[in-house]
């Protein structure tokens, strides 16, 4: 039998290296939008005209949400920030009217070797930071003039404010801001607007866990905080206030507006001033 292999071997690399057929693509920067806008302020949720669109009717403002997965207590998901700052965060957007949501950074910064708490996934500091700028570098360059920072963990505030003020220094005179907005974070005023606008007054358990958060995940979805399994279980109180209950899943709704509502005022506010 004959061996064809070296004579395989050169017919196989003559195809490989013949010229293939050049195929043009559409210029999607000119390219009328085909389809009517679908009703989304996510930026992954889009497709690339109706971000283009979006931008050329003036929604310049990027929202870059942070949240975070951490030891919240045997009851709530680890997960509890990426869902309350998405939730937040796209009405944060709509309110505003002139902003788009970048994806939910889902890890905060820390140790990874150290991080044994289970469901505790983190970034190191320096990975965080540069993911943040990344973004921001990215938002910048597709044409956003406007790219703000919101965190819904303590742990997230630092790296977020030297991002911002990394990029404002660099971006200095381009007419695009960076900024961080930290009226959306500010737990200490949510408090105080549980204790005198809702009546309540917690008494801690000893959980990192609060009324004030976890009436917030049973607005958004009862799941987040278990509420089924705690029905079952009579586990539906938490510092010493009844879940499962109206008046929780209200309480829930008026500190999201509450929320919001100090946030969309902080970033008219800002945009109402000139970039750097």
């Amino acid at each position: 039998m004959k061996n064809f292999g070296p004579a395989i071997l050169v017919l196989v690399a003559g195809v490989a290296g013949a010229q293939q057929p050049k195929r043009e693509r559409v210029d999607m920067t000119t390219m009328v939008r085909p389809i009517e806008m679908h009703d989304t302020v996510w930026i992954a949720d889009m497709t690339l005209l109706e971000i283009r669109d979006s931008l050329k009717a003036g929604k310049t403002t990027a929202l870059v949400l942070v949240g975070g997965m951490e030891d919240n207590g045997p009851y709530v998901t680890v997960s509890q920030h990426n869902d309350v700052v998405r939730y937040i965060g796209e009405k944060i957007a709509r309110k505003l009217g002139n902003a788009l949501c970048a994806p939910v950074v889902g890890m905060a910064p820390g140790n990874p070797d150290a991080s044994k708490s289970p469901g505790s996934l983190v970034l190191s500091n320096e990975t965080y930071l540069h993911v943040l700028e990344d973004m921001g570098e990215s938002l910048k360059a597709e044409g956003f003039k406007n790219v703000l920072f919101m965190v819904d963990h303590g742990g997230d505030q630092k790296g977020a404010v030297e991002a911002a003020k990394a990029l404002s220094e660099k971006w200095k005179g381009s007419g695009v801001r960076a900024a961080y907005v930290a009226a959306y974070y500010d737990y200490d005023e949510v408090e105080k607007f549980e204790h005198d606008v809702l009546g309540v007054h917690e008494k801690s358990e000893g959980y990192h866990d609060d009324y004030y958060v976890a009436a917030i995940s049973v607005a958004i979805d009862p799941n987040g905080a278990r509420l089924p399994e705690r029905v079952k279980a009579h586990k539906t109180s938490i510092n010493g206030i009844e879940l499962a209950s109206p008046k929780a899943i209200e309480d829930g709704k008026k500190i999201i507006a509450y929320r919001t509502d100090v946030a969309v005022k902080a970033i008219q506010k800002l945009l109402s001033e000139p970039a750097p």
